[in-house]
Protein backbone atom coordinates (compact mmCIF):
# COMPACT_ATOMS: atom_id res chain seq x y z
CA UNK A 1 0.00 0.00 0.00
CA UNK A 2 1.30 3.21 -0.69
CA UNK A 3 1.44 6.18 2.37
CA UNK A 4 2.03 9.65 1.95
CA UNK A 5 3.31 12.11 4.56
CA UNK A 6 2.58 15.17 5.49
CA UNK A 7 5.62 17.54 7.06
CA UNK A 8 6.17 17.61 10.42
CA UNK A 9 6.01 21.56 10.87
CA UNK A 10 2.80 20.80 12.79
CA UNK A 11 0.58 18.04 14.86
CA UNK A 12 -1.43 16.18 12.18
CA UNK A 13 -4.61 14.99 13.05
CA UNK A 14 -5.59 12.53 9.95
CA UNK A 15 -8.98 10.64 9.77
CA UNK A 16 -8.08 6.64 9.10
CA UNK A 17 -8.36 4.65 5.49
CA UNK A 18 -9.77 1.28 3.77
CA UNK A 19 -6.79 0.27 1.75
CA UNK A 20 -5.99 2.27 -0.95
CA UNK A 21 -8.40 5.09 0.69
CA UNK A 22 -7.20 8.44 2.67
CA UNK A 23 -8.75 11.23 5.06
CA UNK A 24 -6.83 14.00 6.78
CA UNK A 25 -8.02 16.62 8.93
CA UNK A 26 -6.29 20.71 9.07
CA UNK A 27 -2.76 20.71 11.04
CA UNK A 28 -3.78 22.39 14.42
CA UNK A 29 -1.01 24.20 16.21
CA UNK A 30 0.09 22.33 19.82
CA UNK A 31 -0.93 23.78 23.21
CA UNK A 32 2.23 24.97 23.53
CA UNK A 33 5.54 25.66 21.85
CA UNK A 34 7.55 23.29 23.64
CA UNK A 35 4.86 20.51 23.58
CA UNK A 36 6.02 17.25 22.26
CA UNK A 37 4.50 16.33 19.23
CA UNK A 38 3.32 12.48 19.69
CA UNK A 39 0.46 12.17 17.56
CA UNK A 40 2.18 9.70 14.75
CA UNK A 41 2.01 11.53 11.21
CA UNK A 42 1.47 10.27 7.90
CA UNK A 43 -2.15 8.13 6.64
CA UNK A 44 -3.77 6.17 8.83
CA UNK A 45 -4.71 2.37 7.57
CA UNK A 46 -7.83 0.96 7.55
CA UNK A 47 -9.26 -2.54 6.96
CA UNK A 48 -12.44 -3.94 6.08
CA UNK A 49 -12.79 -7.54 7.08
CA UNK A 50 -14.98 -10.45 6.02
CA UNK A 51 -15.91 -13.63 7.19
CA UNK A 52 -17.28 -17.02 5.09
CA UNK A 53 -20.54 -17.80 7.43
CA UNK A 54 -22.86 -20.78 6.39
CA UNK A 55 -24.74 -18.25 3.89
CA UNK A 56 -21.55 -17.09 2.56
CA UNK A 57 -19.02 -14.39 2.70
CA UNK A 58 -20.09 -11.33 4.43
CA UNK A 59 -17.91 -8.05 5.42
CA UNK A 60 -18.10 -8.28 9.45
CA UNK A 61 -15.97 -6.00 10.50
CA UNK A 62 -14.16 -2.61 10.28
CA UNK A 63 -10.44 -1.59 11.87
CA UNK A 64 -8.32 1.52 12.17
CA UNK A 65 -5.21 2.17 13.73
CA UNK A 66 -4.83 5.48 14.82
CA UNK A 67 -1.00 3.98 15.70
CA UNK A 68 0.84 3.39 18.92
CA UNK A 69 1.68 6.93 20.43
CA UNK A 70 -1.87 7.23 21.00
CA UNK A 71 -4.92 5.66 22.91
CA UNK A 72 -8.71 6.05 21.11
CA UNK A 73 -11.74 6.53 23.32
CA UNK A 74 -15.20 7.71 23.19
CA UNK A 75 -16.25 5.24 20.52
CA UNK A 76 -19.47 3.99 20.27
CA UNK A 77 -22.11 2.46 18.09
CA UNK A 78 -23.14 5.49 16.41
CA UNK A 79 -19.52 6.87 16.53
CA UNK A 80 -19.21 5.71 12.55
CA UNK A 81 -21.66 5.23 9.76
CA UNK A 82 -20.82 2.39 7.11
CA UNK A 83 -22.77 2.01 3.95
CA UNK A 84 -21.35 -0.35 1.09
CA UNK A 85 -23.02 -1.06 -2.37
CA UNK A 86 -22.57 -4.13 -4.34
CA UNK A 87 -22.99 -4.38 -8.17
CA UNK A 88 -21.59 -6.90 -10.57
CA UNK A 89 -20.04 -6.38 -14.32
CA UNK A 90 -19.46 -9.76 -15.77
CA UNK A 91 -18.53 -8.98 -19.33
CA UNK A 92 -20.44 -7.78 -22.49
CA UNK A 93 -21.26 -10.93 -22.85
CA UNK A 94 -23.49 -11.49 -19.66
CA UNK A 95 -24.79 -7.83 -19.89
CA UNK A 96 -25.19 -4.32 -17.97
CA UNK A 97 -24.27 -5.28 -13.89
CA UNK A 98 -26.59 -4.33 -11.56
CA UNK A 99 -27.26 -3.53 -8.03
CA UNK A 100 -27.92 -6.53 -5.46
CA UNK A 101 -27.36 -5.20 -2.23
CA UNK A 102 -29.34 -2.78 -0.39
CA UNK A 103 -27.08 0.45 -0.17
CA UNK A 104 -30.05 2.70 1.51
CA UNK A 105 -29.46 1.19 4.93
CA UNK A 106 -25.90 1.78 6.93
CA UNK A 107 -24.04 -1.54 7.58
CA UNK A 108 -25.46 -2.55 11.70
CA UNK A 109 -23.48 -2.10 13.68
CA UNK A 110 -23.55 -5.15 16.43
CA UNK A 111 -19.61 -4.26 18.61
CA UNK A 112 -16.84 -1.84 18.99
CA UNK A 113 -13.14 -3.12 20.26
CA UNK A 114 -10.87 -0.51 21.30
CA UNK A 115 -6.83 -1.89 21.74
CA UNK A 116 -4.33 1.39 21.90
CA UNK A 117 -4.98 2.75 19.20
CA UNK A 118 -6.46 0.47 17.28
CA UNK A 119 -10.75 1.01 17.14
CA UNK A 120 -12.75 -2.03 15.58
CA UNK A 121 -16.24 -1.91 14.37
CA UNK A 122 -18.30 -4.77 14.04
CA UNK A 123 -21.22 -5.25 11.80
CA UNK A 124 -23.81 -7.73 11.38
CA UNK A 125 -22.71 -10.80 9.89
CA UNK A 126 -25.66 -11.52 7.98
CA UNK A 127 -25.90 -8.27 5.62
CA UNK A 128 -23.03 -7.05 3.74
CA UNK A 129 -22.59 -10.15 1.12
CA UNK A 130 -19.38 -9.97 -1.22
CA UNK A 131 -20.77 -12.37 -4.08
CA UNK A 132 -24.03 -11.54 -5.81
CA UNK A 133 -26.55 -13.78 -7.46
CA UNK A 134 -27.16 -13.71 -10.89
CA UNK A 135 -29.97 -14.19 -13.13
CA UNK A 136 -27.98 -16.99 -14.92
CA UNK A 137 -28.25 -19.20 -11.43
CA UNK A 138 -24.36 -18.04 -10.26
CA UNK A 139 -22.95 -16.93 -7.31
CA UNK A 140 -20.33 -14.09 -8.88
CA UNK A 141 -18.14 -11.50 -7.28
CA UNK A 142 -19.22 -8.05 -6.83
CA UNK A 143 -17.94 -4.94 -7.22
CA UNK A 144 -17.86 -3.49 -3.73
CA UNK A 145 -18.17 0.70 -2.86
CA UNK A 146 -17.68 1.64 0.88
CA UNK A 147 -18.73 5.32 2.35
CA UNK A 148 -17.50 6.07 5.91
CA UNK A 149 -18.40 9.02 7.77
CA UNK A 150 -17.48 9.83 11.33
CA UNK A 151 -20.81 10.95 13.05
CA UNK A 152 -19.57 11.59 16.61
CA UNK A 153 -16.32 13.03 17.81
CA UNK A 154 -13.79 10.78 19.55
CA UNK A 155 -10.87 11.30 21.52
CA UNK A 156 -6.90 10.30 21.07
CA UNK A 157 -5.27 10.60 24.04
CA UNK A 158 -1.49 11.40 23.65
CA UNK A 159 1.39 9.33 25.80
CA UNK A 160 1.81 12.60 27.41
CA UNK A 161 -1.91 12.79 28.70
CA UNK A 162 -3.18 15.89 25.85
CA UNK A 163 -6.78 14.55 24.26
CA UNK A 164 -7.34 15.20 21.33
CA UNK A 165 -11.33 15.41 20.32
CA UNK A 166 -11.17 14.15 16.64
CA UNK A 167 -13.22 14.43 13.64
CA UNK A 168 -12.70 13.35 10.37
CA UNK A 169 -13.38 13.09 6.45
CA UNK A 170 -13.18 9.14 4.97
CA UNK A 171 -13.54 8.04 1.54
CA UNK A 172 -12.38 3.72 0.47
CA UNK A 173 -11.69 2.39 -2.99
CA UNK A 174 -12.12 -1.49 -1.72
CA UNK A 175 -13.88 -3.01 -5.06
CA UNK A 176 -14.16 -6.96 -4.11
CA UNK A 177 -13.14 -9.50 -1.82
CA UNK A 178 -9.58 -9.66 -2.71
CA UNK A 179 -9.33 -5.82 -0.66
CA UNK A 180 -11.30 -7.70 2.58
CA UNK A 181 -9.06 -9.04 5.60
CA UNK A 182 -10.35 -12.78 5.63
CA UNK A 183 -8.34 -15.38 6.82
CA UNK A 184 -10.68 -18.56 5.62
CA UNK A 185 -10.47 -17.12 2.14
CA UNK A 186 -5.98 -16.25 2.57
CA UNK A 187 -5.52 -19.60 3.45
CA UNK A 188 -6.18 -20.74 -0.34
CA UNK A 189 -4.13 -20.01 -3.25
CA UNK A 190 -5.47 -19.69 -6.64
CA UNK A 191 -4.63 -22.88 -9.28
CA UNK A 192 -5.49 -22.45 -13.14
CA UNK A 193 -4.50 -25.58 -14.79
CA UNK A 194 -6.12 -28.56 -16.60
CA UNK A 195 -9.50 -27.68 -14.47
CA UNK A 196 -9.24 -24.40 -11.60
CA UNK A 197 -9.57 -25.00 -8.35
CA UNK A 198 -8.54 -23.36 -5.11
CA UNK A 199 -5.71 -25.53 -2.88
CA UNK A 200 -4.42 -25.43 0.70
CA UNK A 201 -0.82 -26.74 1.02
CA UNK A 202 -1.43 -28.44 4.42
CA UNK A 203 1.32 -29.47 6.76
CA UNK A 204 0.15 -33.24 7.01
CA UNK A 205 -0.21 -36.06 4.65
CA UNK A 206 -4.28 -35.84 4.01
CA UNK A 207 -6.18 -34.58 1.32
CA UNK A 208 -9.53 -33.30 1.00
CA UNK A 209 -11.58 -32.74 -2.54
CA UNK A 210 -14.48 -30.56 -2.32
CA UNK A 211 -16.97 -30.18 -5.28
CA UNK A 212 -19.42 -27.01 -4.73
CA UNK A 213 -22.94 -26.87 -5.52
CA UNK A 214 -23.81 -25.53 -9.21
CA UNK A 215 -24.39 -21.67 -8.04
CA UNK A 216 -20.88 -21.78 -7.49
CA UNK A 217 -19.67 -23.01 -11.21
CA UNK A 218 -18.36 -20.41 -13.72
CA UNK A 219 -19.65 -19.33 -16.66
CA UNK A 220 -19.02 -20.80 -20.43
CA UNK A 221 -17.25 -17.74 -21.48
CA UNK A 222 -14.16 -16.77 -22.42
CA UNK A 223 -11.51 -15.29 -19.68
CA UNK A 224 -13.97 -15.46 -16.97
CA UNK A 225 -12.22 -18.11 -14.62
CA UNK A 226 -13.00 -16.46 -11.38
CA UNK A 227 -12.15 -19.47 -9.61
CA UNK A 228 -13.00 -17.72 -6.07
CA UNK A 229 -16.89 -18.51 -5.51
CA UNK A 230 -16.20 -21.86 -4.42
CA UNK A 231 -14.74 -21.00 -1.16
CA UNK A 232 -16.59 -17.48 -0.90
CA UNK A 233 -20.46 -19.00 -1.28
CA UNK A 234 -20.65 -20.92 1.65
CA UNK A 235 -18.11 -23.01 4.25
CA UNK A 236 -17.44 -25.54 1.44
CA UNK A 237 -14.26 -24.59 1.64
CA UNK A 238 -13.61 -22.31 4.98
CA UNK A 239 -14.67 -25.26 7.50
CA UNK A 240 -11.79 -27.61 5.97
CA UNK A 241 -9.23 -25.46 6.45
CA UNK A 242 -10.98 -23.97 10.10
CA UNK A 243 -12.32 -26.27 12.55
CA UNK A 244 -12.15 -29.32 10.58
CA UNK A 245 -8.01 -29.40 11.89
CA UNK A 246 -8.79 -30.42 14.70
CA UNK A 247 -10.30 -34.05 13.17
CA UNK A 248 -7.95 -33.70 10.12
CA UNK A 249 -5.05 -31.77 11.46
CA UNK A 250 -3.42 -29.63 8.73
CA UNK A 251 -4.67 -31.39 5.89
CA UNK A 252 -4.09 -30.17 1.89
CA UNK A 253 -7.28 -29.10 0.41
CA UNK A 254 -8.79 -29.35 -3.23
CA UNK A 255 -11.74 -26.70 -4.04
CA UNK A 256 -12.15 -27.44 -7.71
CA UNK A 257 -14.85 -25.02 -10.05
CA UNK A 258 -16.44 -26.19 -12.45
CA UNK A 259 -16.40 -24.93 -16.14
CA UNK A 260 -19.82 -24.17 -16.24
CA UNK A 261 -22.19 -27.08 -14.27
CA UNK A 262 -20.85 -30.70 -12.58
CA UNK A 263 -23.73 -31.44 -14.38
CA UNK A 264 -21.56 -31.98 -17.88
CA UNK A 265 -18.96 -34.46 -15.67
CA UNK A 266 -19.59 -36.81 -18.59
CA UNK A 267 -20.56 -34.65 -21.83
CA UNK A 268 -17.76 -32.64 -21.03
CA UNK A 269 -15.40 -34.97 -19.99
CA UNK A 270 -14.84 -33.62 -16.50
CA UNK A 271 -14.19 -36.45 -14.66
CA UNK A 272 -10.17 -37.16 -16.34
CA UNK A 273 -9.16 -33.18 -15.45
CA UNK A 274 -10.53 -33.41 -12.19
CA UNK A 275 -8.22 -36.85 -11.27
CA UNK A 276 -5.62 -35.83 -12.93
CA UNK A 277 -5.30 -32.68 -11.00
CA UNK A 278 -5.41 -34.85 -7.64
CA UNK A 279 -2.86 -37.39 -8.62
CA UNK A 280 -0.82 -33.91 -9.13
CA UNK A 281 -1.67 -32.54 -5.83
CA UNK A 282 -0.77 -36.33 -3.90
CA UNK A 283 2.75 -36.72 -5.91
CA UNK A 284 3.74 -32.45 -5.99
CA UNK A 285 2.71 -32.66 -1.76
CA UNK A 286 3.82 -35.79 -0.51
CA UNK A 287 0.03 -36.84 0.16
CA UNK A 288 -0.89 -40.57 1.42
CA UNK A 289 -2.82 -41.91 -1.58
CA UNK A 290 -4.62 -44.21 1.49
CA UNK A 291 -5.36 -40.56 2.89
CA UNK A 292 -7.62 -38.88 0.31
CA UNK A 293 -11.16 -37.54 1.04
CA UNK A 294 -14.36 -36.29 -0.73
CA UNK A 295 -17.12 -34.13 -0.12
CA UNK A 296 -19.57 -32.47 -1.95
CA UNK A 297 -22.49 -30.61 -2.24
CA UNK A 298 -25.90 -30.71 -4.35
CA UNK A 299 -24.19 -30.49 -7.98
CA UNK A 300 -21.14 -31.24 -6.17
CA UNK A 301 -22.67 -34.03 -4.52
CA UNK A 302 -23.44 -35.47 -7.97
CA UNK A 303 -19.95 -35.10 -8.99
CA UNK A 304 -18.88 -36.74 -6.29
CA UNK A 305 -20.88 -39.98 -6.81
CA UNK A 306 -19.50 -39.89 -10.71
CA UNK A 307 -16.16 -39.57 -9.30
CA UNK A 308 -16.36 -43.11 -7.04
CA UNK A 309 -17.96 -44.66 -10.01
CA UNK A 310 -14.85 -43.77 -12.30
CA UNK A 311 -12.33 -44.09 -9.60
CA UNK A 312 -13.61 -46.69 -7.52
CA UNK A 313 -10.43 -46.51 -4.77
CA UNK A 314 -9.61 -43.15 -4.94
CA UNK A 315 -10.84 -42.05 -2.11
CA UNK A 316 -10.96 -43.14 1.36
CA UNK A 317 -14.53 -41.83 2.78
CA UNK A 318 -16.74 -39.40 0.84
CA UNK A 319 -19.07 -36.93 2.62
CA UNK A 320 -21.80 -36.44 0.04
CA UNK A 321 -24.46 -33.93 0.74
CA UNK A 322 -27.96 -33.73 -1.37
CA UNK A 323 -26.61 -35.55 -4.70
CA UNK A 324 -28.55 -33.83 -7.11
CA UNK A 325 -28.45 -36.59 -9.33
CA UNK A 326 -32.40 -35.27 -10.49
CA UNK A 327 -31.06 -32.41 -11.92
CA UNK A 328 -28.45 -33.73 -14.19
CA UNK A 329 -30.34 -34.70 -17.02
CA UNK A 330 -32.74 -31.11 -17.09
CA UNK A 331 -30.08 -29.29 -16.22
CA UNK A 332 -27.27 -30.41 -18.77
CA UNK A 333 -29.72 -31.15 -21.74
CA UNK A 334 -28.53 -34.60 -21.70
CA UNK A 335 -30.17 -38.16 -21.72
CA UNK A 336 -26.91 -40.27 -19.76
CA UNK A 337 -25.66 -37.36 -17.45
CA UNK A 338 -27.73 -39.12 -14.46
CA UNK A 339 -26.14 -42.17 -13.29
CA UNK A 340 -28.18 -45.27 -14.16
CA UNK A 341 -29.27 -48.29 -11.45
CA UNK A 342 -26.08 -50.37 -12.98
CA UNK A 343 -23.43 -47.47 -12.57
CA UNK A 344 -24.68 -46.94 -9.04
CA UNK A 345 -24.33 -50.64 -8.11
CA UNK A 346 -20.81 -49.85 -9.20
CA UNK A 347 -20.04 -47.91 -6.10
CA UNK A 348 -20.40 -51.57 -4.08
CA UNK A 349 -16.82 -52.65 -5.82
CA UNK A 350 -15.75 -49.43 -4.44
CA UNK A 351 -13.44 -49.10 -1.32
CA UNK A 352 -14.51 -45.90 -0.56
CA UNK A 353 -16.92 -45.76 2.17
CA UNK A 354 -20.03 -43.29 2.02
CA UNK A 355 -22.02 -40.97 4.38
CA UNK A 356 -24.94 -39.65 2.08
CA UNK A 357 -26.98 -36.33 4.05
CA UNK A 358 -29.66 -34.34 3.16
CA UNK A 359 -33.03 -32.76 4.20
CA UNK A 360 -36.40 -35.34 4.67
CA UNK A 361 -38.15 -32.82 1.91
CA UNK A 362 -35.39 -31.40 0.19
CA UNK A 363 -37.35 -28.74 -2.22
CA UNK A 364 -34.42 -28.30 -4.50
CA UNK A 365 -34.00 -32.31 -5.47
CA UNK A 366 -36.03 -34.93 -4.65
CA UNK A 367 -34.31 -37.31 -1.76
CA UNK A 368 -36.41 -40.15 -3.32
CA UNK A 369 -34.49 -39.60 -6.36
CA UNK A 370 -31.06 -38.68 -4.63
CA UNK A 371 -29.41 -39.30 -1.54
CA UNK A 372 -32.47 -42.45 -1.21
CA UNK A 373 -31.67 -43.42 -4.26
CA UNK A 374 -28.11 -44.58 -3.82
CA UNK A 375 -28.83 -45.44 -0.52
CA UNK A 376 -30.95 -47.96 -1.47
CA UNK A 377 -28.96 -49.29 -4.31
CA UNK A 378 -25.80 -49.75 -2.19
CA UNK A 379 -27.29 -51.09 1.17
CA UNK A 380 -30.03 -53.51 -0.90
CA UNK A 381 -30.41 -56.82 1.52
CA UNK A 382 -28.29 -55.01 3.91
CA UNK A 383 -28.94 -55.42 7.62
CA UNK A 384 -29.63 -51.34 8.60
CA UNK A 385 -29.27 -49.80 11.88
CA UNK A 386 -31.68 -46.85 12.46
CA UNK A 387 -30.89 -43.86 15.38
CA UNK A 388 -32.80 -40.81 16.05
CA UNK A 389 -30.91 -37.56 17.38
CA UNK A 390 -32.70 -34.75 18.98
CA UNK A 391 -32.16 -31.69 17.92
CA UNK A 392 -31.32 -29.78 20.85
CA UNK A 393 -27.32 -29.59 20.58
CA UNK A 394 -27.11 -25.88 19.32
CA UNK A 395 -27.64 -26.71 15.80
CA UNK A 396 -30.75 -27.13 14.56
CA UNK A 397 -33.10 -29.72 13.17
CA UNK A 398 -32.87 -33.38 14.85
CA UNK A 399 -32.11 -36.19 12.24
CA UNK A 400 -32.16 -40.23 11.71
CA UNK A 401 -29.22 -41.98 10.90
CA UNK A 402 -29.18 -45.16 8.95
CA UNK A 403 -26.02 -47.15 9.27
CA UNK A 404 -24.91 -50.74 7.35
CA UNK A 405 -23.16 -53.67 10.43
CA UNK A 406 -20.32 -52.73 8.07
CA UNK A 407 -19.82 -48.89 9.01
CA UNK A 408 -19.63 -48.18 5.27
CA UNK A 409 -22.38 -47.00 4.49
CA UNK A 410 -24.48 -44.36 6.41
CA UNK A 411 -27.60 -42.04 5.36
CA UNK A 412 -28.47 -39.15 7.59
CA UNK A 413 -31.70 -37.77 7.29
CA UNK A 414 -32.57 -33.87 8.53
CA UNK A 415 -36.35 -32.95 10.01
CA UNK A 416 -38.03 -30.25 8.15
CA UNK A 417 -40.04 -27.35 9.38
CA UNK A 418 -42.46 -24.95 7.56
CA UNK A 419 -43.90 -27.24 4.74
CA UNK A 420 -45.25 -25.95 1.87
CA UNK A 421 -46.02 -26.86 -1.35
CA UNK A 422 -43.43 -27.13 -4.19
CA UNK A 423 -42.12 -27.92 -7.78
CA UNK A 424 -39.53 -30.29 -8.46
CA UNK A 425 -36.76 -30.30 -11.49
CA UNK A 426 -39.02 -32.31 -13.10
CA UNK A 427 -42.34 -30.09 -12.16
CA UNK A 428 -43.91 -32.62 -9.75
CA UNK A 429 -45.73 -31.07 -6.69
CA UNK A 430 -44.55 -32.32 -3.13
CA UNK A 431 -43.61 -30.62 0.33
CA UNK A 432 -40.71 -29.01 0.56
CA UNK A 433 -39.88 -26.93 4.03
CA UNK A 434 -36.91 -25.05 6.13
CA UNK A 435 -33.87 -26.30 7.79
CA UNK A 436 -32.63 -25.35 11.72
CA UNK A 437 -29.46 -24.20 12.19
CA UNK A 438 -27.76 -21.72 14.96
CA UNK A 439 -25.84 -18.73 14.23
CA UNK A 440 -23.99 -16.07 16.07
CA UNK A 441 -24.59 -12.87 13.20
CA UNK A 442 -24.62 -10.16 16.37
CA UNK A 443 -21.05 -11.44 17.04
CA UNK A 444 -22.03 -11.70 20.53
CA UNK A 445 -21.25 -15.01 21.34
CA UNK A 446 -24.59 -16.49 21.94
CA UNK A 447 -26.01 -18.42 19.19
CA UNK A 448 -29.20 -17.87 17.81
CA UNK A 449 -31.80 -20.43 15.66
CA UNK A 450 -32.23 -19.68 12.17
CA UNK A 451 -33.98 -21.45 9.32
CA UNK A 452 -32.27 -21.78 6.22
CA UNK A 453 -33.48 -23.86 2.75
CA UNK A 454 -34.17 -27.52 3.24
CA UNK A 455 -31.50 -28.08 0.57
CA UNK A 456 -28.49 -26.49 2.98
CA UNK A 457 -27.98 -29.78 4.62
CA UNK A 458 -24.27 -29.44 3.40
CA UNK A 459 -23.84 -27.15 6.44
CA UNK A 460 -24.69 -30.06 8.93
CA UNK A 461 -21.50 -31.88 7.44
CA UNK A 462 -19.28 -28.73 7.36
CA UNK A 463 -20.24 -28.46 11.59
CA UNK A 464 -19.30 -32.07 12.01
CA UNK A 465 -23.07 -32.71 12.87
CA UNK A 466 -24.54 -35.87 11.24
CA UNK A 467 -23.63 -38.87 14.02
CA UNK A 468 -23.90 -42.55 14.11
CA UNK A 469 -25.56 -45.09 16.60
CA UNK A 470 -22.50 -45.28 18.30
CA UNK A 471 -22.05 -41.46 18.86
CA UNK A 472 -18.83 -40.96 16.30
CA UNK A 473 -19.55 -37.85 13.77
CA UNK A 474 -19.36 -37.76 10.06
CA UNK A 475 -15.26 -36.54 10.31
CA UNK A 476 -14.36 -38.88 13.03
CA UNK A 477 -15.85 -41.80 11.20
CA UNK A 478 -13.89 -40.77 7.70
CA UNK A 479 -10.56 -40.08 9.23
CA UNK A 480 -11.16 -43.50 11.31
Amino acid sequence: MRKYFQSAGALLLAAAMLTGCSSTQPAEEPAEETAEETTPEGTYEVKMGATVTDAGQYVDRMTIDFGSDVRVSDVDYETFEVHMTSTVDYGAEKGNPYAYYDASAPLKVVGVETDGGVVTVLFDQSQAPTLTWLGEGRNYPAVLEFTVTQTKELTLTTKDGRELPFTGEYTCSATSYKDLDCPEVAAYTDVQDEINYQFHKGSNDKLIVFFHGNGEGDFPVKDTNNNIAQILANRGGAAWVTEAQEVFGDASVMCFQAPNMWYFAVKDNLLEPCYNEIQKVIEENKINPEEVYLSGASAGGFMSTRMIIAYPDLFKAAMINCPALDAANARSESDDAIPTDEELAQLLNSGTKIWLVQGETDSSVDPEQCSKRIWNIITNGAEITETHVDGDRGIGSAFTTYETADDKYKLSLYETFDLAEVTGISGETRQGGKLKFAEDYDQDGVYTEVKYSDHWSWIYTLRNNPEAADGTHIWEWAVK
